[in-house]
């Protein structure tokens, strides 16, 4: 058989699709429109997981994350892929979506399209799940006919972050949980352990040098001020919360994201991948630079790399070159970034360049993180060792005097 027959016999992947998605659909339906629910728990509805049920009603207690939202765009993405209209799509998900909170968001905003509601609007009405980026990059689909490839690319763009947020708390989990356990274990050996010590020094009456006079003084206080600790510390989160939910705190935080020597390295490179991932994605989806631009200041995290890409746009929207406000932002953007974009700009290349640039950056950013996790962990040991050292030393050393006070014979 010749490979041109062949081809002709070969069915079309998204029909293949499409008729895969209806048969899986039609399957979990009841008849003609109607999905089939999960069937009801002993006490009411059946709780998803992430949500609790009470009298019936399923509440949420956290609200998605972007691991729920980009699973949740690539899924309308292959719907609509598939040849599934729209409102048809949403339907589905309001269905077959698992977080209990975005399910419910799911089913109010395909009620709003099907009540003749834009779908960028009925989006925009839940600002707490949908983000500006999100909205803004459906509205822009909807004007330019492009919805499909837009959201196809916005999936993208939340894949990125997410697997980045991941890898940030898988490099992370190590050194919070060692420093965790190692407070729980100084503080028990602290109150549980010195005290105990301090009874045998008082009956041997021996001269107690200043290390283990330091340890047994921090035995106290800790001991002492037990009570203190509960509300010590819910206060101390309790301000640190108002502090970075703050405008002033906020700003202060991402400075020292971008400016601390041992931050400045892994979030600058962050900060790069972001914003050429989400310009390049948006770019390439037939989105105007204006917009695109526009669109990566409202989805930026950092109020200063907001700050950097909104100069940008605004030096664009007035007739400058990309190129040239680019370069007096490097603090964000590094020369070797800046020459790439420039390139690419000047030859009409400009979403490839920026999404080859987030690729690279992404890879930097997984090799430091890999290279900090490293690094870390014997840090860690070093000083839990000497501190270990150090509580031993202060413990043992006052039998070491006595020995050398008794006669010798």
């Amino acid at each position: 058989m010749s490979p041109s027959k062949r081809r002709e016999e070969k069915p079309d992947d998204s029909a293949r699709l499409r008729d895969a998605i209806l048969s899986k659909i039609r399957s979990g339906e009841k008849g003609e429109g109607e999905a089939v629910s999960p069937p009801p728990s002993p006490h009411g509805a059946a709780a998803s997981p992430g949500e609790t049920s009470v009298l019936g009603r399923e509440i949420s207690v956290f609200g998605p994350n972007i691991n729920d939202m980009a699973m949740f765009c690539r899924q309308l993405v292959t719907l609509l892929e598939a040849g599934i209209p729209l409102l048809r799509s949403l339907k589905i998900l309001s269905v077959r979506t698992q977080h209990p909170r975005l399910k419910k968001v799911v089913g109010d905003v395909a009620n709003q399209v099907e009540q003749g509601n834009r779908f960028s609007a009925a989006l925009a009405a839940h600002p707490r799940v949908f983000s500006p980026l999100f909205v803004n990059v459906v509205k822009i689909g909807e004007a330019g006919g492009i919805l499909e490839g837009s959201l196809k690319r916005l999936a993208d763009v939340l894949e990125s972050k997410a697997s980045i947020r991941r890898r940030i708390i898988a490099a992370c989990a190590y050194p919070f949980v060692a420093i965790l356990v190692a407070i729980t274990i100084l503080t028990v050996v602290l109150t549980v352990a010195i005290p105990k010590f301090r009874v045998i020094y008082d009956e041997i009456g021996v001269s107690l040098p200043k290390s283990t006079r330091t340890v047994l003084a921090l035995s106290d206080f800790i001991r002492g001020q037990y009570a203190l600790y509960l509300p010590a510390i819910i206060i101390l989160l309790a301000v640190l919360y108002l502090f970075r939910r703050s405008a002033a705190g906020r700003r202060f935080l991402d400075w020292c994201r971008l400016r601390l020597p041992l931050l400045s390295n892994v979030n600058v490179k962050i900060a790069v991948a972001r914003v050429t991932r989400t310009l390049g994605s948006l770019v390439s989806a037939g989105i105007p630079l204006l917009e695109a631009l526009r669109t990566t200041v409202q989805s930026s995290e950092n109020m200063l790399v907001a700050e950097a890409t909104q100069r940008v746009h605004d030096t664009v929207e007035k007739g400058g070159k990309l190129e040239e406000q680019l370069r007096k932002e490097s603090h964000v953007f590094p020369p070797l970034v800046v020459d790439m974009i420039a390139i690419g700009d000047e030859a009409g290349a400009l979403d490839v360049m920026l999404n080859k640039l987030a690729e690279v950056y992404d890879e930097e950013v997984e090799s430091v993180l890999r290279g900090l996790t490293a690094i870390i962990e014997p840090i860690l040991i070093v000083v839990l060792g000497f501190v270990v050292l150090f509580i031993a030393l202060a413990l043992l050393l006052p039998y070491f005097h006595l020995a050398k006070a008794m006669p010798s014979g």
